[in-house]
């Protein structure tokens, strides 16, 4: 595909971005540096970005799709009281393991709920 600076600008903004943010909030992100551009460019740019690899989708049970800039092996953690999520990474060898029972992965999602810390010191107190 070829270079879009409108695609370098979607990129830039979940780069780093560890909140996982969905489609409206990149665009909301994207209008503050470029007021021009479409919500339509930003479906279309993030499912090619998708496409290549270059992000992870991740959808919740709302139906929320959230964008991941971190293309490496890992699960995430879904709060079931404030919806933020956390990255899980695996341990070591856990993919390995699958190799010594003769599977090839080529990749992986994993995703748990539950309440996270915060919230769960908030319900004891």
């Amino acid at each position: 595909m070829r270079h879009s600076r409108q695609r370098e600008l979607i990129l830039d903004i979940i780069t780093g971005n560890t909140t996982h943010p969905t489609a409206d909030a990149i665009y909301v992100a994207a209008r503050e540096r470029e007021p021009n551009i479409s919500l339509g460019t930003v479906y279309r740019n993030l499912k090619v970005l998708a496409e290549e690899d270059k992000l992870v989708t991740l959808e919740t049970q709302d139906k929320k799709i959230h964008y991941d800039y971190n293309v490496l092996p890992h699960g995430h953690f879904i709060c079931d009281r404030c919806g933020k999520i956390y990255d899980m990474f695996y341990e070591d060898g856990q993919i390995g393991k699958l190799a010594e029972r003769g599977f090839s992965v080529s990749g992986a999602k994993c995703v748990y709920y539950g309440v996270c810390a915060e919230c769960g010191k908030k319900e004891k107190n």
